[in-house]
């Protein structure tokens, strides 16, 4: 059988030029893989997204935070990178593997002797935690999804990276590992959605195509079959 089955045109693309795509993206726009509330970064720039600090009573402009993630690396079914067990590439999905980095700003807080807490007293700890300082942690996160079809803001054609299930792995007890996992897939699969690849990447310009087909995952490659 053709590549191009029953329809005009086959385009494909190999995950080895995913990964190209992905890296030109995250290089052009870093502000998808760093976030921050103002403390962490004042103002969104074309490196980093300004986000609230989290809003918690009795902390004075909030509880502030930033995130780091690191370029995904992107695998197509086949599976060629080794995934945290129970993840598994079945056909038709990818996957992807990044480093996260999660920090918040620890402050000792000044308690207010004003009513209504007037009648609460403060005694220093024996040993009196700093100021300020940053705390943080790093995750190593992998991620198994499917791809979906889409359109970038010119109304072209593109795919984007859906993400259906996470893990991470080595970390006790089981709930705080869920409670991250959680974490990280509300996260990812938000990032990873708006790294939107026009389809004209897989046909390298070279023609016109009406999508009929796909895009599937196959082979190591993303596929799409449709008409000139």
């Amino acid at each position: 059988m053709s590549l191009t089955e029953s329809e005009t045109v086959f385009a494909g693309v190999h995950e080895n030029a995913i990964n190209d795509l992905v890296a030109a993206f995250c290089n052009a726009r870093p502000r998808y893989l760093t976030y921050g509330s103002p403390a962490f970064v004042p103002a969104t720039t074309v490196a980093e997204t300004t986000m609230p600090a989290i809003a918690f009573p009795g902390v004075p402009g909030g509880i502030q935070w930033r995130l780091r993630l690191s370029r995904p690396k992107v695998d197509l079914f086949r599976q060629s990178s080794p995934l945290p067990p129970p993840l598994a590439l079945a056909p038709g999905q990818f996957s992807a593997t990044m480093d996260a980095q999660l920090c918040i700003e620890c402050r000792r807080l000044r308690i207010d002797r004003n009513p209504p807490r007037g009648q609460t007293t403060h005694r220093p700890p024996d040993r009196p935690h700093p100021l300020s300082e940053l705390t943080c942690f790093r995750l190593r996160v992998a991620a198994i999804g499917h791809i979906e079809h889409v359109l970038v803001s010119t109304g072209e054609d593109a795919i984007a990276l859906e993400v259906d299930a996470v893990e991470i792995e080595d970390i006790q007890p089981d709930e705080l590992e869920s409670f991250l996992e959680c974490l990280m897939f509300m996260i990812l699969q938000a990032v990873l959605a708006e790294i939107r690849l026009p389809i004209r990447a897989l046909r390298a310009g070279a023609f016109s195509l009406a999508l009929t087909v796909g895009p599937l995952i196959e082979d190591d490659q993303v596929k799409v079959r449709g008409t000139v």
